[in-house]
């Protein structure tokens, strides 16, 4: 059965699993790389590939073409939002970051200036939280360091890092940076590199799951964790039982190793592996101001508080645990000295950084990190606490010295004492249970009562709350209860180092002053000082200073712990007891005088002094009293002069050794020296190479600005020669500096007059203003504006002078701007001419204008609006206040007509009547269109009013109706003399001339009633006369009787009242005394003052008293000719007799 490729074996795993992500990171020298390794993808690869490079934000990139080109994978320029999918390749656009939340890429902003940015470091941080173990960062060719910090993440996260060999990058910054961090996995050359992560995926596919994979890595991780503690001298056996075997597993799959056992003959025999493993366990991540809330949280509440403080102790002590490359200590050291400097306190501050990892701490004492930790770095610390050295940066000398970075095993090492502020962040969460409970009690012992304890966001105190209380729990800030406790565990004081640390001499680093204090402070324990011994409570030899042999007898062989009793010679045992105890009980010094030790070689008289110093231990200190008494054997011989020869050259010999010993320290010095001298000329270097950068950059900008100001030039000749202002430019003497060719229209310029004053040149107008003009433009810094015309009266001129002003607003001359406004000026007299008579027509004519804001429902009115509508109010009233003078009948009309003009379907034309304010009626006509080009939804508009006309229109219509309606009635009135003077007469002749005659006085009495109105309206009429007009139709067969004085009556009232008795008649005839044959109808009038009554009574046995509906049209014409004659009508109905009244006015006009 054939078995699976890695990259087969990746694919069939990842059809239902996370596909690998692997994140790439170039710079300069970059596409070349990226090439090489993506051109030997075979597919299927079954991973996804993110390009990040350094780009230029301002060209398109066409990076994603090239590659394209170069590979079998798909490749595409993120636009934002694609998902990853295997056997892609995604590239990174021009001036954006990228980042990585739950398997999508999201393009970002940057916050930082260019040259501050990190795009790299970025990705690879959102790609390791995100993806976790199945993210991978490749770092490629370029320069600085961009990179080293997100692939510390990557590897925290349990992903894996690749970095090409710088040998065979352009640029080989990144991948040394990368290197330097001794977390990269493997380094490999492009094209090896996508095979390497095959093999890699496919191995931990292989293992993912595996059981007995793990249990058997579990029964191992015991012996690793003693190999490591004999080579390295640190032991991890009580750090957490899972991280240890996950990284135990992932140093097995980086190396291809499936068993254990082998994996551990592989430590133990490898030394290379075994640092390997040892900074994988470690994982040294870290930054500057992590979590820098947290940070803000400990400036308030300890680090003000300590330096207040520091006024009356003098001093601060600080203790960094797990410094790892420093940048935690720094950033507390900032806060420290910038709190300092703002109080202007001076005390003695003491920082001690301490780690396990040499190379790290090598890193923390330089001080130089890449230029992307930048950004991590306040803004205001960093430009006063930092030093730029082009890719990189260094912390400033200032606060480097308020800083000891030493190798120190909170573990096994002593602690510190006496501290301020205790600084254990992200330590305690690699530790297990058991080592927590042993370490935080030890804080507590190291912290002075009051001080502070300051942890990582993911560590408490856990049960230990009885000895810190917390300050801020959210930033993990604590402060040490009072009181002392005993150490739950057995650490050893003095320095436990590994086989490889005590075989080899330490490296050379910058912090080689601590290391001579060091020495030094030994040598003069051991040649100078008393002969000293430290002891604990029960007696064993914790360390010793000096020549013991005389006083102590030490045993061969090594032993954990001796104690001091079965050291002592002679009576010193005896009196030490007693000594010890009384030290320890009274807690101050004791001494014992004169004792006398005896020895093989003679006696020794010594005083012997025990000085307790704390947790019960104390310090012998052995002073002789007296020199020391040799004691002879009988067969020892006397030195010959031969013997005293060779000591001579010995003595000779040791001078020499002492001398090139103290050479060869100068020799170091001096090399120091030239070492510090180098980096001093390195980084002069570097800086006269970022100078020379800025004076690229100024050159090309330069460059760029002669560009600009050639094609400014150009664009101004060009103006001078097209425009048609004239427009004349002076110095600050008022020379003739450049002027347009318009300008000589009104000045005689020549090109000989440049230079020449503006006064000396005689323009076509009055210039006698021209240069005081020009002076108060040039003083006040304002444009002066002026109407001139020229001396034939023809042309007009606006002048203009305005400050010319240079690039620093100085003052440097003016410039004048002459504008041609003849036609302006006539096409302006002729508009105020229009709107002149526009303005008298709409008075004349009674219109009034008004303008509609949709939006906001407010209507202005002119005047002549206002008097129309009767309004007192301002020209401003609301929509609602104009529809409510609407009557209800013509409302819904007006909406209508308003929402079709609003929604452009036609214009405003509309005919209504209002009530105004006094009550009366008023019928006008509004019409109105939209505003073209109006911001807001506007109508104007006219508004008449035709009130009149449309008075004349109802009377027109009431008169044609009225005429209809009489000569219905004639027809009826007709037919009813026919038909009565048929029954009457058998004669048809006879019968025709009686109807003949009637119809003919039918006749009179209309001609009457409706040629009334042509005649001179001042004229009157007989009131006797009209009515024997309108009845004479009736009284050949009926009985009718007229009684009453002579009244004239106006014309004006003769037409309606010959149409009320035509009514009154006709009426008779269809319902009343003239259907009758017994009945009869009395007429009599008479005159009140100013007015007549006339009286209407009919007499008709056949008549019930009772009237019917008034509501057709022959009682409407009654009503309206009532109202024309200021009339008022009364009937008395009765059974057998209706009687009417009609008063009327003889005074209407």
């Amino acid at each position: 059965m054939d078995q699976e490729t890695p990259r087969e074996k990746i694919v069939s795993d990842n059809g239902s699993s996370v596909i690998p992500i692997i994140g790439i990171g170039a710079s300069a020298g970059g596409l070349e790389a990226i090439r090489e390794m993506l051109s030997a993808a075979e597919l299927p690869t079954g991973m996804a590939y993110v390009i990040v490079q350094h780009l230029d934000p301002n060209h398109e990139s066409m990076l994603a073409e090239l590659l394209n080109r170069q590979t079998n994978l798909d490749v595409q320029q993120v636009s934002g939002g694609e998902k990853v999918e295997a056997d892609n390749v995604y590239i990174i656009p021009p001036g954006h970051g990228l980042e990585l939340k739950n398997g999508v890429l999201t393009l970002t902003e940057f916050e930082q200036p260019r040259g501050l940015r990190r795009p790299i470091d970025d990705f690879f941080e959102s790609l390791a939280y995100d993806w976790t173990v199945n993210a991978a960062c490749v770092i490629l060719s370029g320069t600085g360091a961009d990179g080293a910090i997100g692939l510390r993440a990557v590897k925290e996260c349990g992903g894996v890092c690749l970095a090409q060999e710088p040998v065979t990058a352009r640029y080989d910054g990144m991948p040394l940076a990368a290197v330097g961090t001794g977390l990269v996995d493997y380094v490999k050359r492009p094209a090896e590199m996508i095979d390497t992560l095959s093999d890699f995926f496919s191995r931990r596919s292989n293992s993912v799951g595996d059981e007995e994979i793990s249990r058997v890595v579990s029964d191992h991780i015991d012996d690793v964790c003693n190999s490591l503690s004999e080579l390295i001298g640190h032991d991890f056996s009580d750090y957490k039982r899972s991280t240890l075997e996950r990284r135990v597993e992932r140093r097995m799959q980086v190396l291809g190793i499936d068993d254990p056992q082998a994996y551990l003959q592989r430590v133990r025999k490898d030394e290379d592996e075994c640092d390997a493993l040892f900074r994988d366990l470690l994982i040294n991540v870290t930054r500057f101001f992590r979590d820098n809330e947290h940070f803000d949280q400990l400036m308030t509440d300890v680090i003000k508080p300590l330096v207040a403080e520091s006024r009356s102790t003098g001093e601060i002590r600080v203790w960094v645990a797990g410094c790892s490359s420093g940048e935690e200590a720094y950033s507390i050291a900032m806060l420290l000295h910038e709190k300092m400097r703002e109080t202007a306190t001076r005390p003695l501050v003491q920082i001690f950084a301490t780690d396990i990892d040499e190379s790290m701490l090598a890193i923390a004492r330089e001080g130089r990190y890449p230029s992307a930790s930048l950004t991590d770095i306040p803004e205001e610390l960093r430009d006063r606490y930092t030093i730029g050295h082009g890719v990189d940066f260094q912390i400033s000398p200032i606060i480097r010295d308020m800083i000891r970075f030493s190798s120190h095993s909170l573990i096994k090492d002593p602690p510190f004492a006496k501290i301020d502020l205790l600084s254990c962040r992200n330590l305690l969460i690699y530790f297990g249970e058991r080592l927590q409970k042993s370490v935080l009690p030890l804080m507590h012992y190291s912290i002075r009562p009051g001080g502070y304890l300051f942890l990582g966001p993911s560590e408490t105190v856990g049960r230990y709350e009885d000895l810190f209380a917390p300050i801020d729990a959210r930033s993990r800030i604590f402060k040490r209860r009072p009181g002392s406790i005993r150490h739950p565990i057995d650490l050893p004081m003095g320095n436990n180092r590994s086989r490889r640390q005590s075989s080899g001499s330490q490296p050379g680093y910058s912090g080689k002053k601590d290391w001579q204090e060091e020495e030094v402070t030994r040598r003069i324990a051991d040649r100078y000082a008393p002969a000293s011994v430290l002891i604990d409570a029960d007696g064993n030899v914790l360390t010793s200073y000096g020549r013991l042999s005389r006083y102590l007898e030490f045993p061969t062989g090594e032993g954990r712990q001796v104690s001091v009793l079965n050291l002592a010679r002679g009576d010193l045992r005896r009196v030490l007891p007693s000594l010890m105890r009384d030290a320890s009980s009274k807690d101050r010094r004791v001494v014992a005088n004169g004792i006398e030790i005896k020895s093989e070689f003679g006696t020794q008289k010594v005083d012997l002094i025990a000085d307790p110093v704390m947790d019960g231990h104390v310090l012998l200190i052995f002073r002789d009293r007296e020199p020391f008494k040799q004691e002879y054997d009988e067969d020892l011989l006397d030195l010959n002069q031969a013997d005293d020869q060779v000591q001579v050259l010995e003595d000779e010999l040791r001078s020499t050794r002492n001398r090139l010993r103290t050479t060869v320290e100068e020799l170091e010095t001096a090399n120091e020296e030239l070492k510090s001298s180098n980096e001093e000329m390195m980084s002069m270097n570097e800086e006269l190479q970022s100078t020379n950068e800025e004076l690229s950059t100024v050159n090309d900008e330069l460059k760029s600005k002669v560009d600009q100001l050639t094609v400014a030039n150009a664009d101004l000749m060009n103006f001078f020669d097209s425009t048609q202002l004239a427009v004349v430019v002076l110095d600050e003497k008022l020379q003739i500096r450049s002027y347009t060719e318009a300008a000589c229209e009104i000045f005689p310029l020549k090109s000989t007059d440049k230079g020449r004053h503006i006064s000396e040149i005689v323009p076509t107008f009055d210039h006698r203003n021209l240069v005081d003009d020009v002076r108060d433009a040039m003083q006040g810094e304002k444009t002066v504006t002026r109407r001139l015309t020229s001396r034939d009266g023809k042309s007009d001129y606006a002048m203009r002078a305005l400050p010319y002003k240079s690039l620093s607003g100085d003052v440097q001359g003016a410039t004048v701007v002459f504008t041609d406004i003849s036609e302006s000026l006539a096409l302006e007299r002729a508009l105020a001419e229009q709107r002149e008579r526009l303005e008298l027509a709409i008075q004349v004519g009674g219109v009034g204008v008004w303008e509609l804001n949709v939006e906001s429902g407010v209507v202005i009115l002119d005047d002549n609006a206002l008097g129309l509508m009767e309004l007192n109010q301002q020209g401003l009233i609301h929509l609602d206040t104009l529809m409510a003078m609407i009557i209800e009948e013509d409302l819904q009309d007006y909406e209508r007509a308003l929402r079709h003009t609003i929604s452009g379907q036609r214009d405003f034309d509309i005919t209504f009547r209002i009530r105004t304010p006094e009550g009366e009626m008023r019928c006008l006509r509004q019409l109105g269109r939209q505003l073209d080009g109006a911001q807001q939804n506007t109508l104007v508009g006219v508004v008449i009013d035709v009130s009149a006309e449309y008075e004349q229109a109802a009377q027109r219509d009431l008169m044609i109706r009225e005429m209809n309606h009489r000569v219905k009635n004639l027809f009826a009135i007709i037919g009813s003399m026919v038909s009565l003077a048929s029954r009457q007469f058998t004669d048809v002749r006879q019968m025709g001339s009686v109807v003949r005659e009637q119809i003919a006085a039918l006749g009179r009495a209309h001609s009457l009633s409706v040629g009334a109105d042509d005649k001179d309206p001042k004229s009157k009429a007989s009131l006797e006369n009209l009515i024997s007009q309108v009845i004479e139709p009736y009284s050949t067969r009926h009985e009718i009787k007229m009684t009453g004085e002579e009244i004239l009556v106006p014309r004006t009232v003769l037409s309606p009242l010959a149409l009320i008795l035509h009514e009154w008649a006709t009426n008779s005839v269809k319902y009343g005394v003239f259907q009758s044959k017994n009945g009869s109808l009395d007429i009599s009038w008479e005159r009140k003052g100013d007015r007549a009554t006339l009286y209407w009574d009919e007499t008709n046995p056949e008549f019930d008293g009772e009237i019917g509906d008034h509501r057709g049209f022959g009682s409407t014409l009654v009503r309206l000719s009532v109202s024309q004659i200021e009339g008022e009508l009364e009937p008395y109905p009765e059974p057998g007799r209706y009687k009417l009244a009609l008063s009327f006015s003889l005074e209407v006009d």
